[in-house]
């Protein structure tokens, strides 16, 4: 049976026998975070089984037993399970419940599957729920494509049901009182609470983000509690309907088991019981949200139009419309003779592109509809996009088909700002200039071009050369602001570019460059992982935490490959594999920008350092003719994923401006950009001193990135004298063209209130947990691990990393203690806690094993170490040996932030598990994978030098006359010149270059694949 075959077997299934029972609850369990003890490889993971797709999967290693559990975020009363198995299933398994994710109970056992799609109504409680396989039905693993748990969140608690639809979403309030905010009665956390002004009326309004139908509701009351209030609904915030009222309100928690519909609560309190204010620990909205309205139909996979197009005509709307009137544009084009149906075919956004696949991710359509007449119009809402294009292919009698041509049009259907900054509505558009009327560039109505031309016509050269600098905290004219910056500052940095002559906003843009609140893996961990579409997750989760209070950009992805064993800032980089690289990037773009192009909801990537500092460093690049194209492919990639702003780094480039400047400041090594790869977008300059902006600003740089107006000793005047007035149009016209593409004219804010919130939530968690497990990479295991040990033992956890909270994390992306991050030490000890494992830091009574940490503590431009020395220092060495010489089983734990020499101690451990970077989630990522709770699967995403002569001749220096290794060339750490030219052969020739040259101490792609 095909593939195809089989879901359309499942899909019939489900529409014909397997929907849930009557007395089922609803289903809890869909797009929850999700572990599993193992994956066949990436293209099956674990989260497969919760994403509602009857064509993605699980598959498990091939071996009994094996294991998938769902966190359904709360304790649950669990009513039934729907397990649709693929071809490989368990003849015998169990449903297991538990509270905290040790201790199982079983709610259902069967040693006689017969696998298909079983339904099984089942009773038991609990916050985990988990298919514990242990008989396979064939010689492969576990395969599912969905495990549906159905049930109540918070069940038990008296009627009602359905999940929880309040938590982390939008709010509004009458009053707040002090740091008690709106937000914090909706963020899952009773310890935090909003507090009203002590009056009343007073309310609270939930924002369910679409029609609700709301099945109970749970007040958690501090001490300032309502006597009397009326729980109320709405579609338009307008009209209210009373579900709810009572003059005898008790306080503590209160469980309404209350029915109603609407997009929005609100609790309306008309009476305190105390002398104070309403205060809510948390107010929670039970039953489902109807998503059909903002869901577009996936009909099909991202696709590539037909070689043939233009063989029928469209008639609406007209090429190249601006749609401004509605989010749902009626299409229509002319009928073809003999066509029975139409198939509908447009570039929505997804989640789900192949990102290893080269080509525009907005070339690729996905069918939404397959009507029979030649109109057709959207059943959802399409978001802000500037570029959707659209086609038909009709389909007559006999299967045969005919394309229409392609055309595009523009959805803009903003939502005004109406923060109190001074810009009135005037005829619908926010009066930025503040004179009562309405320019062509303050109606959004306008195309952008239009916009942009008008805005520039009015500005003054010195307003315009604000345009191309940072610092707007200060200088409010300033079109850039260096972040990250908490949310009240922000906001008020903001409000003050709204009160400037014009009104123009900026942009806030940090390094930021793995995670916001939020901290993930660095990318050269991504790359050990090589999970795409987790990648995407990442950029996404990243995007909406910085909209939550406006910070619109970030100075990240990296678009480099790391072929140079001692570029310190390798460790930022996507590894030496350019394919993989380009991949990475693309997924990591188009989460950012949420989306295949700029548009309202994007976070403006800036990808980095041009023209590829993998290739030498931050001084000089050294690729050559043939080896430039290894390197322009990742580069390649972020543009065909929508980047359109590109930071050039500090370093030369031997080959594009021989004895040039840095790539900022160089005309020839911008203009390759230009030129060669055809980029029409923005060129950011990394941190240039003030002497050099004149400079980069004439050889093509737009921005000057971090640059202060003020710095000593300079003036804008300094720069407009010395930068033609058509040089800063041209880059002012391309900076005014991004931001109103962000929307940013008409929603310049986030919500610095209750946005924070809204940050670090346990989705957001788990995704950076998930890409930490998948990252952390066993070098070596002589069966030491997973740990097998009894309660009562004792193990040491030791090294320098063990407790240093940075270490997992660079740049501007934190390790977030105030979130409960915990480091290496923490996690383990909070992990074998609950196996009654006793662990003591650095010493300890008769320890069974220790654990030692060791690595470069953070560092940016420059290594911890001497960078000429890539190994454990002698101290560190030291920790690992002395265990030994006690006879004590090591463990060591590296944290790698680049390419070590390890050959000099790589037979004292008995494990090696390599960290890299692993973000906040580090440690208890570590942890999990010490004690088995699943199996490891990363792969170095570099070599390992054997010896250090292999990078660096003895003595040398980071020059490329003592280099042993070939700065721009991956896989050659102790290659033969033959293995070299073939390396190169390979390049010239675009063919993929094999991971298996040179004599490194351990290969690219290495690792234990499960232990």
């Amino acid at each position: 049976m095909t593939a195809a075959a089989a879901v359309a077997v499942l899909l019939a299934q489900s529409l014909v026998s397997s929907g849930p029972a009557q007395a089922a609850g609803p289903l809890i369990s869909q797009g929850k975070p999700v572990l599993a003890s193992s994956a066949e490889n990436a293209a099956f993971p674990a989260t497969a089984v919760v994403d509602g797709d009857l064509g993605t999967r699980w598959s498990s290693a091939f071996s009994d037993p094996q294991w998938i559990r769902v966190d359904l975020g709360a304790t649950a009363a669990i009513d039934q399970v729907i397990l649709r198995w693929e071809a490989a299933y368990a003849t015998a398994y169990q449903i297991q419940t538990s509270p905290d994710g040790n201790t199982w109970t079983t709610i259902y056992s069967t040693t006689t599957s017969t696998g298909g799609t079983q339904t099984l109504p089942v009773t038991g409680s609990g916050r985990y729920v988990r298919l514990n396989g242990t008989a396979r039905a064939t010689g492969y693993g576990y395969s599912l494509w969905e495990f549906q748990v159905f049930g109540t969140i918070g069940g038990g608690g008296g009627g009602g049901g359905g999940s929880t639809i309040s938590e982390f979403k939008k709010v509004d309030a009458s009053s707040y009182e002090g740091g008690n905010a709106p937000g914090a009665a909706v963020d899952g956390r009773t310890t935090t609470r909003w507090s009203s002004a002590f009056s009343d009326p007073q309310w609270l309004s939930i924002d369910l983000g679409g029609t609700a139908t709301i099945t109970k509701v749970v007040l958690n009351w501090e001490a300032a509690f309502a006597r009397g209030y009326r729980i109320e609904t709405s579609n338009d915030r307008t009209t209210w309907t009373t579900i709810h009222s009572t003059n005898t309100g008790a306080g503590g928690t209160e469980t309404l088991n209350i029915s109603g519909t609407g997009r929005y609560i609100r609790l309306y309190g008309t009476a305190r019981a105390t002398g104070y204010g309403y205060s809510l620990w948390e107010f929670q909205v039970f039953g489902s949200v109807d998503t059909a309205s903002s869901t577009a139909p996936l009909l099909s996979g991202p696709t590539k139009p037909p070689a043939t197009t233009g063989q029928f005509a469209l008639t609406a709307p007209a090429d190249a419309a601006m749609v401004t009137t509605t989010r749902r544009p009626a299409l229509s084009w002319n009928a073809v003779s003999g066509a029975v149906r139409y198939q509908v075919w447009l570039n929505v956004s997804r989640t789900d592109y192949d990102f290893t696949q080269s080509g525009n991710l907005i070339d690729l359509y996905t069918k939404v509809a397959e009507p029979t007449g030649t109109t057709y119009t959207p059943t959802w809402d399409l978001p802000d996009r500037w570029t959707y294009k659209w086609y038909i292919t009709s389909v007559n009698g006999s299967g045969a088909t005919t394309t229409s041509n392609i055309r595009k049009f523009s959805v803009y259907v903003p939502v005004l700002e109406t923060v109190a900054d001074g810009v009135n509505i005037v005829n619908g558009s926010r009066d930025l200039n503040k004179n009562g009327a309405i320019e062509p560039y303050e109606d959004w109505r306008q195309p952008v071009d239009t916009r942009v031309n008008d805005l520039l016509s009015r500005m003054t050269t010195q307003e315009k050369a604000y345009q191309m600098f940072y610092n707007a905290q200060t200088f409010n004219q300033s079109g850039w602001h260096f972040g990250p910056a908490e949310g009240p500052d922000l906001h008020n940095y903001l409000l003050s570019s709204a009160a400037t002559r014009l009104g123009i906003p900026f942009v806030s843009a940090g390094d930021t460059i793995h995670g916001y609140k939020t901290t993930y893996p660095v990318q050269s961990a991504l790359a050990a992982a090589r999970n795409y579409p987790l990648d995407y997750k990442l950029g996404d989760m990243q995007r909406r935490e910085q909209l939550e209070v406006g910070t619109r950009g970030v100075l990240g992805p990296l678009a480099e490959v790391g072929t140079k064993v001692l570029y310190p800032r390798i460790q930022e980089g996507n590894g030496e594999n350019a394919d993989v690289a380009a991949a990475q990037v693309r997924a990591l773009v188009a989460g950012l920008q949420g989306g295949p192009e700029l548009n309202p909801q994007s976070v403006l990537a800036t990808v980095k350092h041009w023209p590829g500092e993998g290739a030498g460093g931050e001084a000089l690049i050294v690729y050559d003719a043939v080896t430039i194209k290894y390197h322009m492919i990742p580069f390649r990639a972020a543009m065909e994923a929508g980047a359109v702003n590109i930071m050039p780094g500090y370093a030369g480039s031997s080959l594009l401006d021989p004895g040039g400047p840095g790539a900022g400041d160089s005309a020839k090594i911008l203009a390759y950009l230009r030129t060669n790869l055809g980029f029409t977008g923005l060129i950011t300059t990394d941190w240039l001193p003030s002497g050099s902006w004149v400079g980069a600003a004439n050889a093509g740089s737009d921005v000057m990135g971090g640059a202060d107006p003020g710095a000593p000793g300079y003036s804008i005047n300094t720069f407009t004298a010395g930068v033609p007035v058509s040089r800063i149009d041209d880059a002012v016209r391309r900076i005014l063209r991004l931001k109103f593409q962000l929307g940013i004219f008409e929603a310049p804010y986030g919500d610095p209130v209750n946005g924070p919130y809204r940050f670090h939530q346990p989705a957001y968690t788990a995704l950076a947990n998930q890409a930490s497990r998948e990252a952390m990479t066993l070098l070596k295991n002589n069966g030491i691990l997973p740990l097998r040990l009894n309660p009562g033992d004792n193990i040491v956890v030791a090294g320098p990393r063990a407790a240093d909270s940075l270490a997992c994390c660079i740049w501007t992306s934190y390790f977030h203690n105030e979130y409960g991050s915990k480091n290496i030490i923490d996690a383990v000890r909070a992990r074998a806690a609950t196996a009654g494992v006793n662990v003591y830091q650095d010493s300890g009574p008769n320890p069974k094993l220790a654990v030692v940490a060791v690595g470069e503590g953070s560092y940016t431009h420059a290594t911890n170490w001497v960078k000429e020395q890539p190994y454990l220092p002698a101290d560190q060495l030291a920790v690992i040996q002395n265990f030994r010489n006690q006879n004590i089983p090591v463990v060591v734990v590296l944290v790698l932030p680049r390419p070590y020499v390890i050959t000099e101690w790589d037979a004292l451990p008995a494990a090696t598990v390599v960290t890299y970077r692993g973000g906040e989630e580090m440690g208890p990522a570590l942890a999990s994978l010490l004690f088995g709770d699943y199996t490891p699967s990363g792969r170095l995403p570099w070599q390992l030098p054997r010896n250090l002569t292999d990078v660096l001749r003895a003595g040398g220096t980071d020059v490329p006359a003592d280099a042993t290794e070939s700065w721009d060339l991956p896989y050659d750490l102790g290659a033969t010149a033959a293995q070299r030219t073939d390396i190169r052969a390979k390049i010239d020739a675009s063919a993929p270059v094999p991971t298996t040259y040179g004599n490194p101490l351990y290969q690219y792609g290495a690792g234990r694949i499960g232990w």
